[in-house]
């Protein structure tokens, strides 16, 4: 952020009552076009929340609060979900999904500044760069992990916040012809389709995720029955007072008591990533833990595999390989990064599919008119000659 916004900008506008909230949607309505962003509580709470919106046009910016508008924030959603208004976003993917979690709307109509300037071939695609390159401002990035679920809010991140949108629209209206003189633009809006289509939400609980933990394959069976126990508990607490699980106790915290199964205070705060503060505060519920679970194992079931599941297997990771060597040499040719060429996801579809005709994979994944023009001949010769399992 600049040591102080310009003395030419118009204050922000805070939206805090459905009042504001629908005169603002007049005037985006109105506009036709908006930049976008939003900003949640990731780390610093164990249930993330949509915690400030952000909407500029190209005169006035807004800052939304969702905490002080509540079930009103529906409002917007008409606006949000409506393709003919334009939403300018930089690296859209967790505002899309974070929209569509707390407020059940699936945004239309996006334009993703960042996505755009990778296929311009930009060597720095971040906010800053960008604002910097065009505008010659040097952001801060004091702010960049602020506390957002805290009110009220402070000048700094006010401040923060509206510079994120603040250029966006500008912005579009300098690389859309620099998408067309390059004959990207096709390119850039199929992928733009892609990622409203292709919301990544976060993922259901895994109840064998303790075994993803550093160190836990390491861990002898009583030693993994403890370690699940104390995963378990760290997950609840962590619910329970709302903040990350690292603040509750660290991955190694669990670990190291997981294998040294401490018997006093004084062995416990000693176990690297847990500490005195953490043995007097929780020691008491942690020895509880390890008495409850004593005698407790996990085994952990290795599966037989046959030999040709153990080739079918290797015949697949193979093939994979092959497709993403395919990427990069079809991207190279077309001077674009890998993932602008076809997302990674999809091509793990089309490994596991193994279509062989246009039909087969129009089913397994929906290329837009771009990626059929550029590659579709190309990726369907290289799928033909792979082995099947």
């Amino acid at each position: 952020m600049p040591s102080r916004i310009p003395s030419d900008w118009p204050d922000a506008i805070m939206v805090t009552d459905a009042e504001s909230l629908a005169q603002a949607i007049g005037i985006w309505t109105a506009a036709g076009i908006i930049g976008v962003d939003t900003e949640a509580n990731s780390f610093f709470a164990y249930h993330e929340r949509l915690c400030l919106m952000q909407v500029s046009t190209d005169s006035q910016d807004w800052i939304i609060d969702p905490f002080a508008l509540g079930d009103d924030m529906q409002m917007m959603s008409p606006l949000l979900s409506n393709p003919d208004i334009i939403k300018i976003f930089h690296a859209a993917e967790f505002d899309l999904m974070i929209i569509k979690k707390d407020m059940g709307v699936e945004v239309k109509g996006i334009f993703d500044t960042q996505v755009a300037m990778t296929f311009l071939r930009h060597q720095k695609t971040g906010l800053a760069a960008l604002i910097e390159s065009y505008y010659g401002i040097k952001l801060s990035k004091d702010e960049q992990r602020s506390n957002w679920g805290e009110r009220p809010l402070s000048d700094k991140q006010i401040a923060y916040a509206r510079i994120d949108t603040h250029f966006l629209v500008d912005v579009y209206g300098k690389l859309i012809p620099e998408l067309e003189e390059k004959n990207m633009m096709g390119a850039a809006y199929g992928e733009f389709d892609r990622q409203m289509s292709d919301i990544l939400m976060p993922a259901t609980a895994n109840p064998d995720r303790y075994l993803k933990l550093k160190g836990a394959k390491t861990l002898n069976s009583s030693q993994l029955a403890k370690l699940k126990a104390l995963f378990e508990w760290r997950e609840e607490s962590a619910s329970k007072r709302d903040v990350p699980p690292f603040k509750v106790m660290s991955n190694p915290g669990l670990i190291g008591i997981a294998e040294v199964n401490p018997r006093t205070t004084k062995e416990l705060a000693e176990i690297k990533g847990v500490g005195w503060k953490i043995a007097k505060r929780a020691g008491d519920k942690i020895f509880n833990l390890l008495g409850v679970v004593e005698g407790q194992t996990i085994d952990l079931q290795v599966k037989k595999v046959s030999k040709e599941e153990r080739r079918a297997r290797q015949i697949r990771r193979d093939n994979t390989d092959a497709l993403k060597a395919w990427r990069t040499a079809a991207a190279g040719e077309l001077d674009l990064p890998s993932e602008r060429l076809i997302h990674r996801r999809q091509l793990e579809q089309i490994a596991a599919a193994l279509p062989v005709t246009s039909e087969e994979l129009n089913k397994v994944v929906q290329l837009n008119d771009w990626q059929r023009e550029q590659f579709e001949a190309s990726l369907l010769s290289t799928l033909e000659s792979l082995p099947r399992p």
